[in-house]
Formats: structure tokens, sequence, C-alpha cells
């Protein structure tokens, strides 16, 4: 099986692939479109012409969610998904408020299109408020059996939680004013099988 995941800088969404695959050791080629045009490659495969993407056996999968799915099942150890049938479906939910709640709205070509005359610096702040409200929301869910997000060990609910929390970090909020995901970040890069395979890890 031949793995090709394009991916591009500082994007959330590719984070959370990069980081499953490495945690997973699974091989792949890696193909960084950069920050401009993602290419003809990604432009004929992705039926919205942006990344993540991946190519398996020449086969295209465009969703993350989807990718998560399916390096969990072709390398299921080390695990980031229960056995359980409930546990796994919390975890799904984690992974979906993230991926179809919290950050589609904040993305910068979602914010563009209803601002297109918005330049980076003017989205900035209305990103981050959005992340903010949202991870404030979603707190209630996390964290109720351990320093994991789900459970008690760590699944891709953590990565998905942990990417979009420093997404936040980036785009201006404060530490200080999410105190909980700062202690949980500094729990997860504690462990260095975690904090080895993660693309953001300071």
């Amino acid at each position: 099986m031949k793995i090709r995941f394009y991916h591009a800088p500082d994007a959330n969404c590719c984070e959370r692939l990069l980081w499953i695959l490495d945690y997973k050791q699974v091989e792949y080629d890696s193909i960084d479109v950069g920050l401009g045009d993602v290419g003809e490659q990604v432009r004929l495969l992705s039926p919205f012409a942006r990344v993540p993407l991946m190519e398996v056996d020449g086969i295209a999968l465009s969703e993350s969610m989807a990718m998560a799915e399916f390096i969990e099942e072709i390398a299921p150890n080390p695990p980031l998904q229960y056995e359980a049938p409930f546990a796994r479906a919390q975890v799904r939910e984690i992974c979906e408020a993230v991926n179809s709640s919290i950050h589609p709205q904040q993305n910068s070509s979602t914010v563009r299109f209803f601002h297109p005359d918005w330049n980076k610096d003017q989205m900035r702040p209305v990103r981050a408020k959005w992340l903010f409200m949202n991870l404030q929301k979603l707190h209630s869910r996390l964290w109720l059996d351990s320093q994991f997000a789900v459970g008690k060990q760590f699944t891709q609910a953590d990565i998905f939680v942990s990417i979009i929390y420093r997404k936040a970090v980036d785009l201006g909020v404060a530490i200080s004013d999410l105190p909980e995901y700062e202690r949980y970040w500094k729990f997860l890069m504690s462990h260095e099988s975690i904090k080895r395979s993660c693309p953001v890890a300071a």
C-alpha cells in the first residue's frame, strides 16, 4: 500500500493527520503544497481543491475524518480508538464537534467568502473569538474520566482538540483565558511518545 499525503503548513486539518500518521509510524510520502496554489494534482483529486488530501494506491480521500478512521483501520497499533462501541462513538463525537461545529466557520476561506475585502490580520480576531467561544462550550464534554479528552487513553479526540486549541492560541487567544486547555496541552506534551509525533510541539 502506497500513501501520498498532501498538506499545507499551519493548516490544522493537515496537522491532525500528520500527527496520526507519525504517531502510528505509518509510511507515507509527504507532499507540502505550501501556502499558495495547491497544485494541479490536488485540484484534480479533491472536489473542493484543498488539502488535506490522501492518495492510497492512487485513489483519493479528501476529508480528514475519513482519513483518520482509515489510518486507524490499517494501523490499529498503537490505538487511537477504543474497542467498545459507545466509547468509540464518544471519541467520534468530540472529533466531529471540532471537525464540523468548530473548525469550518473559523476557516480563513469561509471568513473570506463573507468578507472578501478582509486581509488575514482583520480575520484573526473574528476567528479567535469563534474558537474561544466554542472551546468553552466543548469543555463540558472533556476530561470526564482522566486528563485525556475521552476515557483513559490517548485517542483521536486528543489530537483534534489539542490542535484546534493551539490554533486558537496562534490566532491570539490568551493562554490565561483557557487555563484548562493549557493544563491539558502540557499534560499531553509530558508524554514523550505523544510529543515526539506532534507537528506543533514546541
